[in-house]
């Protein structure tokens, strides 16, 4: 996640340990600082801690193995982190470890996570922090499927602009494992009716693990990219589908020059590019995920043989 001042804030696991490091002068990475310990982390398979940042904070949210989503906030003002806060408000219900994070301008962030309470069933259930990071809501349910369940181990994708806030899941409707949006307009405390991204769909007795990726332009347009079957697809609301290549895990980030996409295939890791609309292979590797820098840059980070690699694309 990059603030508005260009620095990057990344956040890791190693084992059952927190890291959260900054880009620094010529966009080289500082040392990385310990945060916390969790027992049972949850990492892997896009399981990992997230980031958001505002002008006034860095927050950051983490899950352990018996299902509770923790925040941890730095104010920026003084550079300190804050003792962890429990985010759910009925202990062990986020067993499948997936959570994501978005920050507003006004000191605001909002977490969503796949939860099990009530029923045993996976619902998206979310919570806003006003502070900072440092208290959070009463949780509230975002999306509950009519068929009892959504998507039990695909990531769920959150991003901000403003007062804009849209969340991404893949849903279970009908034996159907679509992707579906949802979209706030005033910072996260109201959300309007879940909207199916792209015009087919997925009949799928499984879940694929894959929950696609979604960035908003710095003129406020959302891009989204997903997976159908063994295809990928890249998706505006309300307009057709665009079939981009066969692959996975793909994510994406929204410039003025256009959009810059990451994805697996074969264990290799490939890019398409406003200048490059072809897939291109770039090294081996899974799970990457971006941010974009100063001047239209795009950071990619991912995982290769147990190590971070980072690259400007």
């Amino acid at each position: 996640m990059t603030d508005l001042d260009g620095v990057a804030h990344i956040v890791y696991g190693r084992g059952e340990v927190l890291y959260y490091t900054t880009t620094g002068t010529g966009e080289q990475f500082k040392p990385s600082m310990r945060i916390d310990s969790l027992l049972g982390l949850a990492i892997g398979a896009t399981r990992g801690p997230q980031i958001a940042v505002n002008k006034q904070s860095v927050v950051i949210t983490a899950l352990d193995k018996m299902g509770n989503v923790w925040a941890y906030s730095r104010s920026k003002s003084t550079g300190q982190w804050q003792k962890r806060v429990r985010v759910n408000d009925v202990a062990d219900i986020a067993k499948e470890g997936f959570v994501a994070l978005a920050a507003g301008p006004a000191n605001e962030y909002t977490a969503v996570w796949l939860d099990l309470r009530g029923d045993k069933r996976n619902k998206l259930v979310g919570a806003r922090s006003t502070d900072g990071g440092r208290t959070w809501s009463v949780n509230k349910t975002m999306y509950q499927s009519p068929d009892g369940t959504i998507c039990e181990c695909c990531q769920v994708s959150a991003v901000s602009q403003g007062k804009q806030v849209v969340l991404m899941f893949r849903n279970f409707i009908n034996g159907s494992r679509d992707m579906y949006l949802l979209t706030s307009t005033d910072g996260g405390q109201t959300f309007g009716k879940a909207e199916k991204i792209g015009e087919g769909t997925w009949k799928l007795n499984a879940c694929p693990m894959d929950g696609g990726g979604m960035s908003i332009s710095p003129d406020g347009n959302l891009s989204t990219v997903w997976r159908r079957a063994d295809k990928l697809y890249t998706a505006r609301p309300g307009q057709p589908e665009i079939e981009l290549a066969t692959g996975k895990n793909a994510k994406i980030v929204t410039t003025q020059k256009g959009d810059y996409i990451v994805f697996q295939r074969e264990g290799q890791l490939w890019k398409i590019t406003p200048g490059q609309p072809q897939p291109t292979a770039f090294g081996s590797g899974a799970y990457a995920n971006m941010t974009r820098l100063s001047n239209d840059r795009v950071l990619c980070l991912w995982e290769q043989d147990g190590t971070i690699r980072a690259e400007i694309i």
